[in-house]
């Protein structure tokens, strides 16, 4: 990486506190264009290269980084490894020339546990790809773990102090709000990498700077809130998971168009996508959306203000077009949420299969094997292992399947133990059932047992006072 460094030089960096209201430059655009690149790490490429190429889009939005997204990429770092996205490289090799040819700006919160190694990626790839004087923003706190140890706050999940958990302690990420990504447009990025900035807040951001928004205009803040809560699960939105076959029908799947919001200046929204893409926009996958992960939806509680959805209204507008209007807002917390990343132990999966007569009865004779053992020969709680039988009661009791009857069988073996040791020793146990009974196991059980235990990193959450979180923002330039 020593190659990369040099060819990326700091610019500036700009400390920013989360209780700054931040202020935009007066671009006044009547409207921008968002599209949502992804929904997750590993979504599909494919169609965030559409939004780049026939999109006519302002920016590109990857959201990549669930609470069990950032705690991989935590534990990945704690061993060595990359604490950035995965995709992050195939994301950008693939839609970054389109996006530079078409003046698309990209957000991406795929830097994760390693904004830095993110940031030394992007510029090994504008090198790899020969593209010159791309200037990348990047936001890290630069504060959290220090007031954790300094304030010890109580953890929201357990009632007790942070200190509780000691050295498994392995990481404290505040959420990142939308004046941090706001300051790198400010400054000229074409690419903004976050850590664990909120989903909505990465599409709220651009909406501030681009339509001359306040951070003290909650029903604006909330609009753009809103929009994000419904793009940042890309298609999710355009049809993607609102198909049911026979219910809801939805073609062209294999080539579903990634959503765009058209955003006007008053708040207003046009949700849409590509033309001749495959999926739908309608009044049902949007509403859908909105009540994805929604508790209260009269206090729907973020980082940069509160969303109300109740004043919201969606109706269709034209095919694959549904407008958004409406939304009402409530000042933000005085405090900033603090992601907590804390070592919990090992999990282990392993499988086997039994098929023919008596299918399942040779399943049952297997978990009932493996358990005995777990007590018998390892000294292992029983009650710390899950037997489930696919196609018979892995997601329902099927009380009126005749188990004689089923002709196939996955038994899914899983556990969680105290230490690596003991999770080895029930993965060789499952393996064993090829050889010692009963009969009729197929060998694809290997497979599983192959990725070996494991650790858990559990999630967290604490508050601290706004005030007190100071964030950087720093500005590369790639030559």
């Amino acid at each position: 990486m020593v190659g990369v460094e040099i060819t990326c030089r700091i610019v500036s960096v700009y400390k920013i506190n989360a209780a700054e209201e931040g202020k935009t430059i007066n671009t006044r655009k009547s409207s921008i264009r968002l599209g949502s690149g992804s929904g997750a790490g590993g979504d599909r490429i494919d169609a965030a290269l559409n939004l780049a190429e026939n999109g006519g889009i302002d920016y590109l939005i990857f959201d990549a980084q669930s609470e069990k997204a950032y705690s991989e990429s935590a534990l990945r770092k704690a061993k060595g490894d990359v604490g950035y996205d995965v995709t992050l490289g195939r994301t950008l090799r693939t839609v970054l020339p389109a996006c530079i040819k078409n003046g698309v700006k990209i957000i991406h919160n795929g830097g994760s546990a390693d904004v830095k190694g993110a940031v030394n990626l992007t510029a090994k790839i504008c090198e790899e790809l020969n593209i010159k004087g791309i200037k990348v923003a990047y936001t890290q706190p630069d504060s959290s773990a220090a007031l954790i140890n300094e304030i010890d706050p109580v953890t929201s999940e357990t009632g007790e102090p942070v200190s509780t958990f000691g050295d498994r302690l392995v990481a404290a990420i505040a959420y990142q709000g939308a004046p941090l990504i706001v300051e790198g447009l400010r400054r000229g990025a074409d690419i903004v990498i976050t850590s664990r900035a909120g989903d909505s807040t990465q599409f709220l951001a651009p909406l501030i700077f681009e339509l001359d928004w306040q951070m003290d205009d909650w029903d604006l803040l909330a609009s753009g809130l809103g929009i994000g809560h419904l793009m940042e699960c890309g298609a999710q939105l355009s049809g993607g998971y609102h198909a049911d076959p026979g219910m809801k029908d939805v073609s062209g799947l294999d080539n579903i168009g990634m959503p765009i919001a058209e955003v006007h200046s008053n708040g207003d929204a046009i949700i849409t996508k590509v033309p001749n893409t495959g999926g739908v926009v309608s009044e049902r996958t949007v509403k859908e959306q909105l009540l994805y992960e929604l508790h209260d939806p009269s206090n729907y509680i973020h980082n940069d203000g509160v969303v109300d959805f109740t004043s919201t209204e969606i109706k269709q507008v034209g095919t694959d077009r549904v407008s958004v209007t409406g939304t009402k807002g409530h000042p933000r917390p005085s405090t900033v949420k603090v992601l907590l990343g804390v070592r919990e132990n090992f999990v282990a999966v392993s499988r086997a299969y039994y098929g023919g007569t008596g299918a399942y009865a040779r399943a049952r004779l297997a978990a009932d094997t493996i358990a005995k053992r777990a007590t018998r020969v390892h000294g292992i709680d029983s009650a710390a292992l899950r037997f489930d039988f696919v196609g018979v009661n892995a997601l329902f009791p099927w009380s009126d399947v005749d188990l004689s009857a089923v002709k196939e069988v996955e038994l899914r073996v899983s556990g969680y133990f105290d230490t690596q040791d003991q999770a080895w020793e029930v993965l060789h146990d499952v393996e064993s059932l090829a050889l010692n009974g009963p009969a009729g196991v197929s060998q694809g059980l290997r497979l599983d047992y192959q990725a070996g235990p494991e650790e858990v990193i559990g999630l967290y959450t604490t508050l601290l006072p706004r005030e007190t979180v100071q964030f950087n923002v720093l500005e590369y330039v790639v030559e």
